[in-house]
């Protein structure tokens, strides 16, 4: 009875490809830890039972309330990016988390969900979008964006607008004013350099050209490199991350995690890696195509890029091909923000599937 439910209920591939995503991340991070660092696994094991139960508890809302609230909730997460700007220096530098008793999060991981949720509503009607749509959509999304690069967290402020661009395409903006937004951004991306700090800079130019301090800024991306490449085919098998455990590769729970996959799993787990996403994806557009509600139908695809577009940055970071911008490989990545918040969109997915016939 109880299998009965799931399969006429949740879109069943993209819920056990997220289940299996996830213990094999807390799996891959028990073989890769040292006896010192268990409570790694043990916070990642708690981060992905409160996801699970976090993903079943919005499955039961309709996707109506995330529109009626929107702004809402827009205005919550304003408040806690405000807030952590008064903090104290936290974490490596930045002032990125909350902590409330023993819990901490990190608002600037919710801000890309609770963004896509709130363009979907300022541009539901695909008929015709305005100019001033297109105007008030962006003023939200830079707000997010500013404040989230104060933080400073690159990494999540680096997805905000090709996540609103993708939004106004999906809402039926013309290729001539896309393009003519990518225009205008273009003229005012080297500006934005000068208002780097000094790390951040040098990450770019590290990004570059990597051999230019190899021993320094290059170091991260050079090493990842040699982790990824060093698994060939098959990879060195249980426990055979050499590389990582001898502490070669910086941060390998958390940015650079792929590359402890490669080393350890090979080419072949790499690709079973990205087959799981890719069965998310796609399921993900299917049920997104078939919905009728045009603000469900946004947000169902805008969920899916988001999820598309860190995968994407964090491949391209570990490989080289993108700058060093801290951005978690999702549902893999130790990290107890980003596990939930996209627990919390597959969530809002597999509600969209549970109601798309109500």
């Amino acid at each position: 009875m109880q299998v009965s439910f799931i399969s006429q209920k949740y879109d069943r591939i993209i819920l056990l490809a997220t289940i299996i995503l996830a213990l094999g991340g807390i799996f891959h991070l028990w073989t890769i830890v040292t006896p010192d660092e268990t409570y790694y696994l043990f916070h990642q094991v708690s981060w992905v039972c409160v996801g699970i139960g976090v993903m079943f508890l919005l499955s039961f809302f309709r996707v109506g309330l995330w529109q009626k609230g929107a702004y809402f909730f827009y205005g919550i997460i304003l408040f806690f990016l405000l807030f952590v700007l008064f903090k104290e220096e936290g974490i490596y530098g930045a002032q990125r988390w909350i902590k409330i008793g023993a819990f901490s999060f990190q608002p600037s991981e919710f801000a890309k969900l609770i963004l896509i949720i709130v363009l979907a509503k300022l541009l539901t009607n695909r008929e015709k979008v305005s100019k001033k749509g297109i105007i008030l959509s962006f003023c939200l999304t830079l707000i997010f964006l500013i404040l989230v690069a104060l933080q400073p967290d690159m990494g999540s402020a680096i997805i905000l607008l090709p996540l609103w661009l993708a939004m106004l395409f999906l809402a039926g903006i013309s290729l001539k004013r896309i393009f003519t937004i990518l225009g205008l951004g273009s003229l005012l991306l080297p500006v934005s350099y000068f208002f780097l700090r000094p790390y951040q800079k040098t990450r770019i130019l590290t990004f570059l050209n990597p051999g230019r301090d190899p021993l320094g800024a290059g170091w991260n991306i050079l090493q990842s490199k040699v982790a990824l490449g060093s698994g060939r085919l098959t990879g060195k098998g249980l426990g055979g991350a050499v590389h990582t455990q001898l502490s070669f590769l910086p941060r390998p729970f958390t940015d650079f995690i792929l590359a402890t996959v490669g080393e350890e799993w090979g080419f072949i787990g790499i690709l079973l890696l990205l087959g799981l996403y890719l069965m998310i994806i796609a399921r993900g557009m299917k049920i997104a195509r078939q919905e009728s509600n045009n603000f469900a139908k946004l947000v169902g695809v805008g969920i899916v890029i988001l999820l598309f577009l860190q995968i994407f940055i964090n491949i391209g970071m570990v490989v080289g091909i993108m700058p060093v911008t801290g951005v978690p490989l999702p549902l893999i990545s130790y990290g107890g923000s980003s596990t939930i918040m996209f627990f919390a969109g597959i969530g809002i997915l597999l509600s969209i599937k549970r109601f798309e016939d109500r």
